[in-house]
């Protein structure tokens, strides 16, 4: 029997995406108190980095364990004890005079966010009829990178306002309205207990079996890598290079230049309702993400090698941002290949790799960068890269997402399986 949507659904859904926003702008909201944080803990710019990328640890580290939990112990316990972490980690990183207390602080806002987005996939999966999944997805997508905004200029003005100590408790306290949002409106029981039920007996070997099961299916570990190649515009572009890149091709400021990566965020919010809808009426997934793919590594070529004016490069960054947006296809093939009983552990490996490919591409990216360097110095003995190293390191980016055509030629598609 169909599964009907009703506005207690919405209302569950909506919440734990809310909670994906906010833990979107935890994630980003360092990056706006760089200066502040180096003040503070009288740290270098790779002691900073270590700082920031102790949320990078336990997120990437703890995909695989939330999705098994998710599918043991359902969405609502454990976005319950998520947003707690976050919280926790928020305040002591709010009140640590010391970098190490820091670090433990943003470690365990990571692993409170590790869960937030598979979480809100599997209560579109429980909770809705399947043929919403993909549009749902997308609405998560975008609910992100709302987030990704929030965290940077508003973030930034409570800083310069108040202080980034403040700012991060500030911070806490909307994480303790979601909490409470969570814990009074969200039923621990959304219909999916049976689910659970399956493969409660021999808890160790079920899940030994289960992800051994999704490592040997091409269609969990394609899809897993193509979306983590679609997924590079953001992780390595949007949220590292862009800037550098921008004020280098034409001689802004970073003021200016972060521009560029805010307008890539509107664009990945837009495109991931409206690829969503599209895949649907198209009827064909696989159409829409490889279509998808071959725009955006032909939006980069004009972005890296000609001289168009600042506001057309926006305008195509602004395109690469919509076509990013198809990106959730690939959780919506991985999550059709598979059973409902091992579905959140599917969408955790899914988002395993997409991270884990995101973490390898940004440092790639940056020793390309080192390799192309013509040996120039600029002032405090920092390294000068000209824009003809960037072009070049940037390459990577539509090689990659071509590469990732390529590869979707392997994937079934998985559109026409639905119950509609």
């Amino acid at each position: 029997m169909e599964k009907k949507v009703s506005g207690k659904s919405c209302l569950i859904f909506g919440i734990a995406a809310l909670f994906y926003l906010y833990e979107l702008a935890l994630r980003v909201s360092p990056s706006v108190m760089t200066n502040d944080l180096m003040v503070t803990f009288n740290a270098t710019s790779t002691m900073l980095g270590v700082l920031i990328s102790f949320y990078y640890y336990a997120y990437t580290v703890l995909q695989l364990p939330c999705g098994i939990i998710l599918d043991k112990m359902g969405a609502r316990n454990l976005l319950g004890i998520s947003s707690v972490l976050c919280i926790l980690g928020s305040g002591l990183f709010a009140i640590s005079d010391k970098i190490y207390i820091a670090q433990i602080g943003r470690f365990l806002v990571g692993a409170g966010s590790a869960c937030a987005f598979i979480s809100c996939l599997q209560i579109a999966a429980n909770l809705f009829p399947k043929r919403y999944f993909v549009i749902l997805a997308g609405i998560t997508n975008m609910m992100g990178t709302l987030g990704g905004l929030f965290g940077g200029a508003p973030v930034a003005k409570a800083v310069n306002t108040f202080g980034w100590q403040n700012a991060t408790y500030m911070l806490g306290a909307i994480g303790i309205v979601i909490a409470v949002l969570i814990f009074v409106l969200v039923p621990k029981d959304m219909g999916d207990a049976h689910l659970r039920q399956k493969t409660k007996p021999q808890i160790s070997k079920s899940i030994l079996n289960n992800i051994s099961k999704l490592l040997r299916n091409p269609q969990v570990v394609l899809s897993g890598v193509i979306a983590g190649f679609m997924y590079l515009p953001i992780d390595a572009f949007a949220e590292l290079w862009a800037v550098p890149f921008f004020m280098s091709k034409y001689g802004i400021g970073n003021e200016t230049a972060a521009l560029a990566s805010a307008i890539i965020f509107v664009g990945v919010a837009i495109g991931s309702v409206a690829i969503a809808v599209l895949a649907k009426k198209i009827g064909s997934y696989m159409r829409t993400i490889r279509l998808a793919m071959l725009l955006t590594a032909i939006a980069f070529i004009p972005l890296i090698y000609t001289s168009c004016g600042l506001y057309v490069a926006f305008g195509i960054v602004l395109l690469i941002g919509f076509f990013t947006g198809a990106q959730p296809i690939g959780f919506t093939i991985a999550k059709e290949s598979v059973s409902a009983e091992i579905s959140g552990t599917t969408l955790a490996m899914t988002n395993c790799i997409v991270m884990l490919i995101g973490s390898i591409f940004q440092p790639f990216l940056g020793a390309l960068l080192d390799f192309f360097w013509k040996g120039e110095i600029g002032e405090a003995a920092v390294r000068v890269y000209d824009i003809e190293c960037y072009e070049k390191a940037i390459l990577v980016i539509p090689v990659f997402l071509l590469i990732s055509y390529v590869l979707s030629m392997f994937l079934k598609d998985t559109i026409n399986t639905e119950n509609e």
